[in-house]
């Protein structure tokens, strides 16, 4: 370790501007690595404890047969908009079925159920969380047969499945707690609110009231969420509508693969009821890969990452050419090393060791200054804005563990970087005779 220092500071003024580099690049690049990374761990990692199992679950879509409806277009007539029901029932008499319920929009284009809104406390607006809101038939059993579970406190799932208050909502654990600090919320009243910029001044609008009926285990809306703060609210309508899209969920011995594979060629004939038919039958899997496909957020948060990717190449390519140089003008210090017989595997470990320091110090340098920007913007309080999973006990949600982490992950990847950029040049320099090194210029 001794030679290690030695050789680092005999070299000082090549290290120099390769610490300072580095610095630079570690301070520059935190941004975009705490933002990898914090998203990547919410969005695939962080799996709410209420998850819902979706091997078992089925999603089917409605259509009509125009040939036989006097109307045009999707108006279908209330009486023939029933039949969804027959088929409904029919799938339910399956002996591979454990449940069946109707339910609006499910995981549509957008991979949510319509929005994004923003809830209040009651008797104080100004906090607030904002929610992705999810849309359900009653009396339909669609908290069963998702297989989401209510928590202890709350009304079991069935009873939240059939009518509550017209008011009435089904919130997350998540939700409750960051409004409330605590999940026994039941018969709580929240507002829905709005914002405006008037007057150079942000002003907050009440929309409507709800009253909490029930509190499930955490759950995202979707599976490429990042929160899992989600609202469940009755829809006013009925699911009497080939509009309508259909959950299924199998009994815990049945292959879904298997069950929608043999279905699959006799939906059109077999489910039909009047001018309904079941067009269309998935497993959960498969309705969201097919729905990612169409995802248009996706596909703006890809031209999101795509600078952020393209910043990376470029401080790697950089970062390789700066050590490739270095190690080319030490050719000369390796052959006299080879020369008095030093071994290569010990050549190598020693210029690995000094970049490994080197790159640690610059990442502390680094890290320290863009710490400061972390302080003074409250950057990593509750993980962020644009990473948390909403959970308090998740490392994004606390600042000294959320910053450790991340730097260290950023120090390991600037490693990496340096690793390959001399791992090359070094291999060449070592493999030289020690008279074709000495005259190396």
């Amino acid at each position: 370790m001794n030679m290690i220092f030695k050789s680092l500071w005999a070299h000082k003024k090549q290290n120099g501007w390769i610490f300072a580099e580095i610095a630079i690049i570690s301070c520059l690049s935190w941004f975009m690595v705490d933002y990898l990374v914090t998203s990547t761990y919410a969005t695939y990692f962080c799996i709410p404890a209420g998850e819902f199992e979706k091997d078992h679950l089925c999603v089917g879509q409605f259509d009509i047969v125009r040939s036989e409806s006097a109307s045009e277009g999707w108006v279908v007539p209330e009486e023939e908009g029933r039949n969804v029901y027959v088929i409904r029932d029919k799938l339910k008499s399956l002996p591979e079925v454990a449940s069946v319920c109707l339910t609006p929009d499910y995981l549509n284009a957008d991979l949510r159920l319509y929005s994004w809104r923003t809830l209040a406390l009651a008797d104080d607006t100004t906090k607030h969380i904002g929610v992705s809101q999810r849309f359900y038939y009653q009396n339909e059993h669609y908290f069963e047969t998702q297989g989401l579970k209510a928590i202890e406190g709350s009304p079991d799932a069935e009873t939240l499945s059939r009518e509550i208050p017209t008011d009435g909502i089904v919130v997350t654990r998540s939700v409750a707690r960051m409004l409330f600090g605590h999940d026994q919320v039941v018969g709580k009243r929240l507002a829905m609110v709005g914002t405006n910029y008037s007057d150079g001044v942000w002003k907050t609008d009440v929309a409507g009231y709800n009253t909490i009926s029930g509190v499930v285990e955490d759950v995202k809306a979707s599976p490429n969420e990042r929160y899992p703060y989600t609202v469940f609210f009755p829809n006013p309508g009925t699911g009497a509508s080939p509009r309508c899209q259909l959950l299924l969920r199998l009994k815990p011995d049945a292959n879904a693969n298997e069950f929608v594979k043999r279905l699959t060629p006799t939906l059109t004939s077999e489910f039909r009821a009047g001018i309904c038919i079941l067009r269309e039958l998935e497993t959960y899997q498969q309705h969201y890969e097919s729905q990612m496909a169409r995802d248009q957020s996706t596909m703006s948060r890809q031209w999101t990452v795509l600078p952020l990717a393209l910043f990376g190449i470029i401080v790697a390519l950089g970062t390789l050419g700066t050590w490739w140089l270095q190690i080319r003008k030490r050719t000369e210090d390796i052959g006299i090393m080879r020369s008095f017989g030093a071994k290569r595997r010990h050549i190598f470990w020693m210029i690995w060791s000094e970049g490994a320091i080197l790159t640690a110090l610059a990442c502390i340098v680094g890290c320290f200054f863009w710490f400061q920007f972390a302080i003074n913007w409250d950057l990593l309080s509750n993980g962020g804005a644009y990473g948390a999973s909403g959970r308090e006990t998740d490392w994004v949600s606390q600042f000294w563990l959320h910053f450790l982490i991340v730097c260290a992950i950023q120090y390991v990847l600037l490693l990496a970087i340096v690793t390959l950029g001399m791992v090359v040049p070094t291999f060449r320099a070592m493999y030289k005779r020690p008279v074709e090194a000495l005259h190396h210029e």
